[in-house]
Order: structure tokens, then C-alpha cells, then sequence
């Protein structure tokens, strides 16, 4: 639910931002410096300087919010480290649009370097959110070993079994017709194995669904059948891609720390130097 609200306030504020300069961002870049837009929406300008002091803000309170919560105990009745995840990713995605609006989509010198170096860090978090939402954690956030989540998938196999007469064989059959056939996949394999899982969902529950008419099962019990059968399936991939992932998860978080440090010092450079030239904005 947390998720579903941050993406609705993230896309309403991002789109709101990007529609109040549209007309500027439009311009052709020779004639903005003469557009009476330029005041409020160039780089300098006083919405557009505004963009890139809030965007920064919330990159940094973002980073070290989610930081100071994974790290100080204090911190862990102020909710699970899930929902702070999931502002992370509100703030440090929202600040880089901002960012981006305050460049006015134009980029040169420091400028481009600050821009994409933050624009790098925010795919890498991207790709590290994947990985971490396909790797199976208990309810406090750590990691499952693999014998419990092999335990979980056979007891949602066991309860599907007893409700439609469909062996755990069948429906692994149906649900993951072709997962048996690399038994430690390795990182690039584990991916793309995680990507056409994620792709090919909808077909494979279509699949079932045809299966459990041919069984005869009542159609009112479709659907509470269908979501364990989905959640059966999720696990079991993850049960197979659980070690590259661990350590595909590993590798991107030894890099992602640096990159975004990298980040920090060449945004530290751009601010100095935006202060030096007397670009304060309200200050």
C-alpha cells in the first residue's frame, strides 16, 4: 500500500513539475535565454535554481535516512527497513527528476558530470532494487536460507495439491515449465532466467487457470487457488536463484557505495562553485 501511494505522489509531483516549465523545456535552446520563461525556469532561474536545491535535498535525506536506519537500532520502531526502502526509492528517484528539471535538459561542463553521475547511481539503484525484491527475506527484513523457502514451497504445493487434485510435479510443470533445467545457474544465466520469469507470469497463471477448469474445480475457488499458486511459483524461482542473487546482491552494493559517494563529491563541487559565482538562490 505504502508503495502504491509514493509512486501516485511521486508521478502527480514529478508530472506537475515537469508540466509548469513544459513551454520553457520546449524552446529551442538558442532562443531561451530570451524567453521571459528564462527567469523563472532556466538553471539560474528562480524555479528552476529551486528544482535543483529541493531535487538535492532529497537525494541526501534520502541517502542518509535510509543509512541511519539500517544502521542505529534507535531507529526501528520508526517502522520496518521495507517501508524505509521504499522511501529511499521515493526520495532518490523524485530528487534526480527535480535535478534533471533544474539542467533544463541542458547539460555541459561540471554540469553533465554532477547530472550523470547521479543519473548513474539512480540505475544502479534500480537494478539493485530488482534484485533485492527477488531475493526472499523473512518479516524482519533478513535474507531466508534456502531450506526455508524450499519447506514454504512445499507446503503451498502440498495445500494447492489438496484443494485441486494438481501434483506439486504438475504444477511446477505449468508454472515453471523450464526451471529444472540449470541447476546452478550462474549470474548472467540467473538474470535473464528472472527477467523471462517476470515476463512470462501472466501466461503461466493463464496456463493454470485452464488447468483448473480441466479438473473440474469450482470456479469461486479460482481465484484464492491462483494466488497461492502464484506466491508458489515465486518462491520457487527464488529457491533456485537464491545463491547467484545473494551474490549478484553482494557485487552491486560494493559498487553502488562508491558510485554514490563519487556522486556526493562532484554535486559538492557543482554546489562550491554555483556558490563562488553568487548563485545563491534565496540564501
Amino acid at each position: 500500500m505504502l508503495g502504491f501511494v509514493l509512486f501516485v505522489v511521486w508521478v502527480a509531483l514529478a508530472g506537475a513539475s515537469l508540466l509548469w516549465g513544459l513551454d520553457y523545456y520546449l524552446l529551442p535552446v538558442p532562443e531561451r535565454a530570451f524567453s521571459p520563461l528564462a527567469d523563472q525556469f532556466a538553471p539560474t532561474g528562480f524555479i528552476g535554481h529551486g528544482y535543483g536545491i529541493v531535487g538535492t535535498m532529497l537525494v541526501v535525506i534520502g541517502v542518509i535516512g535510509y543509512a541511519a536506519r539500517k544502521r542505529m537500532t534507535s531507529l526501528t520502531k520508526l517502522g520496518s527497513l521495507s517501508a524505509w526502502l521504499q522511501v529511499h526509492i521515493f526520495l532518490c528517484t523524485l530528487g534526480p527528476f527535480l535535478v534533471l528539471l533544474h539542467t533544463s535538459f541542458k547539460f555541459g561542463g561540471i554540469v553533465a558530470i554532477s547530472f550523470w553521475s547521479m543519473a548513474v547511481v539512480v540505475a544502479s539503484g534500480v537494478f539493485g532494487r530488482y534484485v533485492y525484491v527477488r531475493i526472499p527475506k523473512a518479516v524482519n527484513g533478513r535474507f531466508l536460507e534456502a531450506a526455508a523457502v524450499r519447506a514454504r514451497t512445499d507446503e503451498l504445493a502440498r495445500e494447492i495439491e489438496a484443494r485441486t487434485g494438481i501434483s506439486g510435479g504438475r504444477l511446477s510443470e505449468i508454472l515453471s515449465p523450464r526451471s529444472g533445467s540449470v541447476a546452478r545457474p550462474g549470474l548472467l544465466r540467473s538474470l535473464v532466467m528472472a527477467v523471462t520469469a517476470d515476463l512470462s507470469r501472466r501466461r503461466r497463471i493463464g496456463a493454470l487457470r485452464r488447468a483448473l477448469r480441466t479438473e473440474g474445480v469450482s470456479d469461486h475457488l479460482h481465484q484464492g487457488i491462483l494466488t497461492l499458486a502464484g506466491e508458489e511459483a515465486r518462491l520457487h524461482q527464488q529457491a533456485l536463484l537464491l545463491h547467484p542473487f545473494q551474490r549478484l546482491f553482494r557485487y552491486w552494493h560494493v559498487l553502488h557505495l562508491p558510485l554514490a559517494a563519487v556522486m556526493f563529491i562532484i554535486l559538492g563541487v557543482h554546489v562550491a562553485v554555483a556558490i563562488l559565482f553568487g548563485y545563491t538562490w534565496v540564501f
